[in-house]
């Protein structure tokens, strides 16, 4: 299987990962893949969550910055959200 990662967006939650908006690794210095939505020296900030729990959660915020409905937005972040470093 050819790994096929998306570029500046969030290995977790599938949002944008600009460098203002980068969680940290455990020595402070920003990460490449995670936002501060997700992840804070190092660690996951909600460990526990299920990827039916990151898709549900993450609907309302992908529909507005993407701008799609709420349906559209459940559909991509069920199609993205499995590909992604954290829940592969």
């Amino acid at each position: 299987m050819t790994e096929k990662v998306e570029k500046n967006i969030c290995q977790s939650c599938g949002l944008s990962n600009k460098l203002d908006e980068r969680g940290t690794k455990a020595d402070g210095t920003l990460s490449d893949d995670y936002c501060d939505g997700c992840i804070k020296d190092g660690e996951f900030i909600e460990p526990e969550i299920t990827l039916k729990e990151m898709i549900e959660k993450s609907v309302p915020s992908t529909a507005k910055s993407r701008n799609m409905t709420m349906e559209e937005a459940k559909y991509y972040l069920e199609t993205l959200l499995p590909t992604l470093r954290r829940w592969r």
